[in-house]
């Protein structure tokens, strides 16, 4: 380990040992961009520093402000709670909740999703879709060696496969507040309605995307509480013999940032790279 990676690793030492500062070293979530473009061309420095500040609770919330000797009560001015902590404002406070302030930043997170996927799903229904029978086929060639052979060359990596490629008829519906969906009863008769649903007649295969903004140190609850809200839908879909379900699980958190999940879910819905990591850094505005 060098010099600079060994000073690094005892920071993170130490930040893991702080009740409140430290909470950040236990989250699974992508890094916020400190590059020098992001800094400089990217959301501005009050964001910036909004998001580096709640990352280690050091926001001047009412519980911090008490703490610091500024301010007699921690309640909160909005909802009359005792303790208005970072977390009670981002995600729990219930006058923000009954305002509708949760679930506009909800669906405005949803609404670049929405506006991304669509793009992507153009771009599918575009193409001839790939068939499952021949790339099998190639890869088993690729791959065989005879008896008493040597390979040639080095061994061939995998090729992951996107969930889209498949076929090239796919719809898209997404669910919003002020604008519901209903789940496309030919598949399976429900009254639950995901964020979002991609379908394709032709390879019988539906996708879920449940998107959540829960604080950042809620998201692995997050992702098992939308698993067990859809797992009986999963099943009814998979009974049909006819349709196969997937569930992809997205989280971006209150502070700002993008769960790790959700970078992987977009990757296998099959966005690039760069694709991904552009969509991360806006949700993450």
């Amino acid at each position: 380990m060098t010099e600079a990676a060994q000073h690094e690793d005892n920071h993170i030492r130490h930040a893991s040992c702080l009740v409140r500062q430290g909470v950040w070293t236990n989250w699974d979530v992508i890094p916020f961009d400190l590059s020098w473009a992001n800094l400089i061309y990217g959301p501005g420095p009050r964001v910036v520093s909004f998001l580096l500040n709640a990352q280690i609770n050091s926001v001047r919330t009412p519980d911090m402000l008490k703490l610091w000797g500024y301010i007699e009560s921690a309640a909160c001015k909005l909802c009359g709670a005792p303790q208005c902590t970072l977390h009670h404002l981002l995600v729990n406070c219930e006058f923000a909740r009954t305002q509708g302030r949760y679930t506009w930043r909800h669906d405005s997170a949803l609404q670049h999703i929405e506006q991304t996927l669509g793009e992507l799903v153009l771009v599918v229904n575009s193409r001839k879709p790939t068939v499952f029978a021949e790339v099998a086929r190639r890869d088993f060639h690729t791959s065989f060696v005879r008896a008493g052979e040597k390979r040639k060359g080095p061994t061939p990596a995998g090729c992951k496969r996107n969930l889209l490629e498949y076929a090239n008829d796919w719809k898209l519906l997404v669910d919003y507040e002020h604008k519901t969906i209903t789940f496309p009863p030919f598949i399976v008769p429900t009254s639950l309605r995901p964020d979002v649903v991609l379908w394709s007649v032709r390879s019988h295969v539906v996708i879920l995307l449940e998107l959540t903004c829960p604080a950042e140190e809620g998201i692995a609850a997050a992702q098992v509480r939308k698993t067990s809200r859809y797992k009986k839908l999963l099943e009814d879909i998979d009974a049909t013999n006819t349709w196969k379900a997937r569930l992809l699980t997205l989280e971006v958190g209150a502070r700002g940032l993008v769960g790790s999940s959700t970078y992987r879910a977009f990757r296998l819905l099959g966005f690039s790279a760069a694709q991904t990591k552009s969509l991360v850094k806006a949700l993450s505005r």
